[in-house]
C-alpha cells in the first residue's frame, strides 16, 4: 500500500485534503476562543454539529483521494474524469448532509445532538459562513486539479520541444491550425470507430510531431576518417578538453565494430564529455541516462506497462530510441552514465543478447500485444526496434562504489581506458562543427575495411597469433571468435583514422586480452609477466605496444 501511495498519490489531492483539514482546525480554535472570551457560547449540541461536519469533510477527502488516484496519471498532474464522475465523487457529502435532515425531520426535533439553539443564532450564522468559506476554498483547489482539455497535438508540442526545438516550432504552427484532428481508432468489422486509450502518449505525440514536420536528413560533410578525427580533436581542444589522439581514434574506430562502447577510468577524466562533444561536432543526437544502483531489469531502462493507470511508463531512453527510428540518418548516442553503479548484465541483458543477432532481429518487446490501446506507428508488435544508427555508450568509474563489469559485457564492447590526463595542447583556434550522417559514417567504415592497405598484413597476423598462443600456454587465457572479429574490423578503421596497425593491435590486446589477468596472483605470475614483457618487446617494440607494456607494469605493481 505504501508503494502504491508513493507512486500514484496525486499531490494536489493531498494539498486539498491538508488545506481543508487545516481550515477546520483553525476554525475550531477560533470558535473555542469566541466561546471562552465573549458572551456568545456554543452549547454541546453545536460542538457535536461541528464535529459531525469535520467527519463529513474527512470522509469526502478520503473518497477524493481514492477517486483521484484511480483516474490520475503517474505524475499526478492530470486527472481524466467525466462530468458525471466528478459529480458522483461528491456523493458522500451530499448523502451525509441529507442524512442529517432526514434524521432530524423523522424524529420531529427530538434528536438534538446536532442542533444549534436559537439563542446561539449569531454563532450558528458564523459557522454557516465558515462552511461556505471552506466550500469556496475546496472549489478553487479542485478547479486547479480538474484537467483542462489537452489535445494530442498540444501534448506533442510539449514532448518534442524538449528534444528538438526545430520540430517544436513546426508543431506550434500545427497546434494552432483548426483542421488538426486526432487520428481515429481503426475500425473492426465495419463498426464505428471506438476511442482507444493512449498506452504510449509521448510516443504517439512524437508521431504527430513528425507527421507535421517530416524528418529530412542533412547533407553529410565530405571528409575522410582521418580528417574527422583530427577535426574532432581540435574541436575538443577549442572547448578546453584534451585527449590523447589514440583515444579519439579508438572512439571512432570502436563504433565500426561494436554497438556498445565502454569509457572506463577514474572520475573527472572526461568520459562523459567525449560523447557529448562528438555529438556537437558531428550534429548527432545524444541522450544521457543516469544509471541508478537499484536497477535490476530492462524496465528500469525502457519503462514498464502500468496496469493501475493503463499506460506505459515511458523513459527518456525509450523516447530517444524511438526518435532514432524516425531520424534514420542521424547518429544517435545513448549514454548510460556510470553504468556500473548497478550490474550491467541485469538491466542491459536484453540489449546484449539482441545485438548478437542479425540486424533484422534487433528489437525488444515492451509489453504483450494483447494489452490493446492505440499504439505508436513505429512499434511493431509492441516491440521497439534498435536501428543501425544507434550506439550505446557507457561510462564506468573504477572505485569501491561500483560493481565489476563481467567478461560477458567486456567481450561484447569496445573498451576505452582513461588512465591518464593529456597535457594542454597548442591549438587555440575555433573549429566549426560539421554534419556526419550515419549512412556516410557507415560508408567510410566499409571503405576502410575493404582497403588492402589498412588490413592486417600476414606478418602482423602471425606475430599476433604467437602472442595469443603464448597467453594461452602460459596464462591459460584465450579469446573467441567475437573478439577476433572485432580486431579484424577495428584495425583497418583505426589505420584509416590516421593510426598504425601495430598500435591498433596494442589497444585491442591490452583492453580485450590483458584485462583477463586482473585479479590473478599465482605463484608464477611475476615470472610469467616478465616473459610476456620480453616477448612483446622483441616482436613489436616499446613504442608500438606501449599500452600492453603499461598494463604489464600495473599488474606487477599490484603483486609487490
Amino acid at each position: 500500500m505504501n508503494e502504491l501511495l508513493q507512486k500514484y498519490t496525486t499531490r494536489k489531492t493531498l494539498q486539498t485534503g491538508l488545506l481543508v483539514l487545516a481550515y477546520i482546525l483553525v476554525a475550531f480554535f477560533v470558535l473555542f476562543l469566541v466561546d471562552r472570551l465573549s458572551d456568545l457560547s456554543l452549547n454541546g449540541a453545536g460542538w457535536c454539529l461541528l464535529l459531525f461536519l469535520a467527519v463529513v469533510w474527512l470522509v469526502q477527502w478520503l473518497v477524493h483521494l481514492f477517486v483521484f488516484n484511480r483516474h490520475s496519471s503517474e505524475d499526478g498532474e492530470k486527472i481524466v474524469m467525466t462530468k458525471v464522475q466528478w459529480a458522483c465523487s461528491f456523493l458522500p457529502t451530499e448523502v451525509l448532509l441529507l442524512l442529517i435532515v432526514i434524521l432530524h425531520a423523522s424524529m420531529n426535533g427530538s434528536v438534538t445532538f446536532f442542533t444549534v439553539s436559537a439563542s446561539n443564532f449569531l454563532l450558528a450564522f458564523f459557522i454557516v459562513l465558515f462552511i461556505i468559506a471552506v466550500l469556496g476554498i475546496l472549489t478553487i483547489v479542485v478547479s486547479q486539479v480538474l484537467p483542462k482539455s489537452i489535445r494530442p497535438k498540444e501534448v506533442a508540442m510539449k514532448v518534442v520541444a524538449a528534444d528538438d526545438p526545430a520540430v517544436a516550432e513546426a508543431l506550434g504552427a500545427y497546434a494552432r491550425s483548426e483542421n488538426a484532428a486526432p487520428r481515429p481508432a481503426p475500425q473492426q468489422g465495419g463498426m464505428a470507430p471506438v476511442q482507444q486509450e493512449l498506452v504510449f502518449p509521448d510516443l504517439v505525440s512524437m508521431d504527430e510531431g513528425y507527421r507535421a514536420a517530416p524528418y529530412a536528413p542533412a547533407i553529410s560533410a565530405e571528409v575522410t576518417l582521418s580528417q574527422l578525427c583530427v577535426g574532432f580533436n581540435r574541436y575538443l581542444e577549442s572547448k578546453g578538453m584534451y585527449y590523447a589522439m589514440e583515444t579519439v581514434r579508438s572512439f571512432v574506430s570502436g563504433m565500426a565494430c561494436s554497438r556498445l562502447l565502454i569509457l572506463e577510468g577514474l572520475s573527472g577524466m572526461g568520459k562523459t564529455s567525449l560523447p557529448r562533444y562528438f555529438a556537437e561536432y558531428t550534429g548527432s543526437n545524444v541522450n544521457f541516462t543516469s544509471v541508478q544502483s537499484s536497477w535490476r531489469d530492462r524496465s528500469d531502462v525502457l519503462g514498464y506497462y502500468n496496469d493501475f493507470v493503463g499506460q506505459f511508463k515511458e523513459t527518456p531512453f525509450l523516447r530517444a530510441l524511438y526518435k532514432a527510428n524516425y531520424e534514420t540518418d542521424n547518429i544517435n548516442l545513448l549514454v548510460l552514465d556510470e553504468m556500473n553503479l548497478s550490474r550491467v548484465e541485469y538491466y542491459f541483458a536484453d540489449f546484449l543478447s539482441v545485438l548478437e543477432l542479425d540486424e533484422s532481429q534487433w528489437k525488444i518487446e515492451l509489453m504483450p500485444v494483447s494489452t490493446g490501446g492505440t499504439l505508436p506507428e513505429r512499434l511493431r508488435d509492441c516491440s521497439i526496434a534498435i536501428p543501425t544508427n544507434v550506439w550505446f555508450v557507457g561510462t564506468a568509474n573504477k572505485d569501491d562504489s561500483t560493481y565489476a563489469i563481467t567478461d560477458k559485457v567486456y567481450d561484447r564492447a569496445i573498451v576505452i581506458d582513461f588512465v591518464r590526463r593529456k597535457e594542454e595542447g597548442s591549438f587555440k583556434g575555433e573549429v566549426t562543427p560539421l554534419h556526419m550522417g550515419s549512412d556516410r559514417l557507415a560508408a567510410l567504415f566499409a571503405a576502410a575495411e575493404a582497403s588492402e592497405e589498412n588490413r592486417l598484413s600476414a606478418a602482423d597476423f602471425d606475430q599476433f597469433k604467437k602472442l595469443a598462443d603464448f597467453m594461452y600456454d602460459v596464462f591459460d587465457v584465450s579469446f573467441g571468435n567475437r573478439i577476433l572479429n572485432q580486431i579484424v574490423r577495428f584495425v583497418p578503421v583505426y589505420v584509416a583514422c590516421g593510426g598504425t596497425a601495430a598500435k591498433a593491435l596494442d589497444l585491442m590486446f591490452s583492453r580485450k586480452v590483458m584485462r583477463k589477468l586482473d585479479g590473478r596472483f599465482d605463484d608464477e605470475m611475476g615470472d610469467n609477466l616478465d616473459k610476456l614483457e620480453k616477448l612483446v618487446l622483441n616482436m613489436f617494440g616499446r613504442k608500438d605496444f606501449s599500452e600492453t607494456l603499461e598494463v604489464i607494469a600495473r599488474l606487477k605493481r599490484k603483486m609487490f
